[in-house]
């Protein structure tokens, strides 16, 4: 009795892994994958299920290009089955540190370029298709589980995008005048609001460009000033807000910044739900 007990467990278990393995993708590295940010990192859970073991190289609340390495990182690169970074992140000192300490294998390393920020739904679409190239080419994901994913997400992605923008354009955003960090004027005109200038990061804001930023937010009548979280000129934006009479406020450019952000959407909808309280204070 104990012994057809202990089969039937057996078999149970088998199943239950068989079962599983045709519900979800899966990933099939024995060692981490490491990612550049909390972008990448996101588009691979998406693809790949969201126990994939990934080890990220910048957490997302800090500026990508200002980071400290830890003694950790280097055990990362050195274990990493695939090692997914952005291309910009090709010249950073830390990168390159990393890189040359280590000294992976060249087909190890993918780099990703692309156009505007990851929060944007046409962008971050892009970012997995490539994301998942990588993956399908590195033998950590199989070519059917990928389309079929891809195709789940964009069609996920594409629903929550017109839930969004529907429910963000009865306050009529295209009559918000807003002056933009360089890193969320993608995302804020993808909203609909109306970017008049956009600015730097504050190293690179000189006299010249804030007179001209002043001059041109008087003209315009500016209502919103917006940073990028991860770019760090939170006061700077609070000083020109102030100039202008306007609100300022801090938007993440990268998901899972804040305690709900779990998800791609939920790190988009923490972004939009921070707009739509600043313009009930507007009005």
């Amino acid at each position: 009795m104990k012994i057809n007990s202990f089969r039937l467990l057996i078999v149970l278990a088998v199943l239950c892994y068989m079962w599983g393995g045709l519900l979800l993708p899966h990933i099939y590295a024995e060692a981490p994958i490491v990612v550049g940010t909390s972008a990448i990192q996101s588009a691979v859970k998406d693809l790949c299920g969201t126990q994939t073991e990934l080890a990220v190289v910048v957490p997302p609340d800090l500026c990508p290009g200002h980071f400290d390495l830890k003694p950790g990182d280097v055990e990362k690169f050195i274990n990493a089955k695939l090692i997914i970074l952005h291309t910009w992140q090709k010249d950073l000192p830390a990168i390159k540190s990393l890189l040359r300490g280590t000294n992976p294998p060249g087909e190890k390393v993918v780099y990703i370029q692309l156009e505007g920020g990851w929060l944007v739904p046409k962008n971050y679409i892009v970012g997995l298709e490539k994301v998942g190239e990588a993956l399908v080419k590195s033998g950590l994901l199989t070519e059917e589980d990928y389309k079929k994913q891809l195709e789940k997400r964009k069609t996920e992605i594409s629903h929550f995008e017109q839930q969004v923008l529907t429910n963000i354009h009865k306050s009529h955003p295209e009559t918000i005048t807003v002056i933009s960090s360089i890193f969320q004027s993608d995302f804020v005109s993808w909203l609909g609001f109306k970017v008049v200038a956009t600015f730097p990061r504050a190293e690179e804001v000189n006299l010249s460009l804030w007179g001209e930023l002043l001059n041109k937010g008087k003209i315009e009548k500016i209502k919103i000033v917006i940073e990028n979280l991860q770019s760090g000129e939170i006061e700077l934006v609070k000083r020109l807000a102030s100039e202008l009479q306007a609100q300022s406020v801090v938007l993440s450019g990268f998901p899972y910044t804040c305690p709900t952000c779990n998800s791609w959407e939920a790190s988009v909808q923490n972004n939009i739900d921070i707009l739509l309280k600043t313009i009930k204070n507007i009005h």
